[in-house]
């Protein structure tokens, strides 16, 4: 297996349980108005972690 298709194979491996990873906690912050502060921050900090690891995915 070349470098190239070993970078695919873990892209692909790495984006499909990230983007489960995504959905749902968008899907929890759609509630926001029905979860606490602290708990509000820590789903945004999710959110925003794995989108940044989307991309890095996305350039690799």
């Amino acid at each position: 297996m070349t470098e190239s298709e070993r970078l695919s194979k873990l892209r692909h491996d790495l984006s499909n349980p990230l983007s489960a990873l995504l959905a749902e906690t968008q899907l929890l912050l759609l509630n926001g108005s029905q979860i606490d502060s602290e708990t509000l921050t820590s789903l945004r900090e999710i959110e925003a972690l794995a989108i940044r690891m989307r991309a890095l995915l996305r350039d690799i």
